[in-house]
């Protein structure tokens, strides 16, 4: 009985995960989805002000290359449990919007 209840809650992490996974790359990449919305206002941002932007972007990158970092010394941890939780949590979100209105 306990590797059943192993195995069930294996199962509805996957289906979780694979849900966030589908809706979030979904919203993100359809027409007119999160995606173009960022990379629009991004471009907007470069274009109106580009100093500021250039900043922003230098930031960006010592922002990754120390996460980078600390993920490779790390060597996953906590860090990509949250992921899983996140994800998990958006698959749950996206189930539930179809279960309810019937689309995405």
């Amino acid at each position: 009985m306990k590797r059943f209840f192993a195995a069930l809650e294996s199962l509805v992490t996957i289906v979780l995960v694979l849900a966030g996974v589908i809706g979030v790359s979904y919203r993100s990449f359809r027409e007119g989805g999160w995606f173009m919305q960022g990379f629009g206002k991004v471009v907007d941002a470069y274009v109106s002000y580009p100093i500021a932007a250039f900043g922003a972007t230098i930031a960006l990158y010592f922002v990754y290359r120390a996460g980078h970092l600390n993920l490779a010394q790390d060597r996953g941890g906590k860090r990509f449990d949250y992921i899983v939780y996140a994800l998990m949590a958006a698959g749950t979100y996206f189930i539930g919007y179809y279960v309810v209105n019937g689309s995405f």
